[in-house]
């Protein structure tokens, strides 16, 4: 009678590898969605505008605040 081998999976808590691959699509929209939403929100704030938003590749210069005194 051959003996059963115990095979374990890595896991961290309760996530695995196979949760987390089938998890993953969902979890990326909804970041993506967060990010977005908190740029939208946030680009009335100075600070978040100079600090955040002006370094975004591409699309920085349109939230750049060079203001010339004329």
């Amino acid at each position: 009678m051959p003996v059963a081998r115990i095979v374990s999976s890595p896991h961290f808590a309760f996530v695995t590898p196979e949760k987390l691959i089938r998890v993953a699509p969902n979890l990326a929209t909804w970041g993506v969605a967060t990010g977005c939403a908190l740029a939208l929100l946030g680009s009335d704030i100075p600070l978040v505008k100079k600090d955040i938003l002006s370094k975004i590749p591409f699309a920085g210069s349109y939230f750049s605040d060079n203001k010339t005194d004329e």
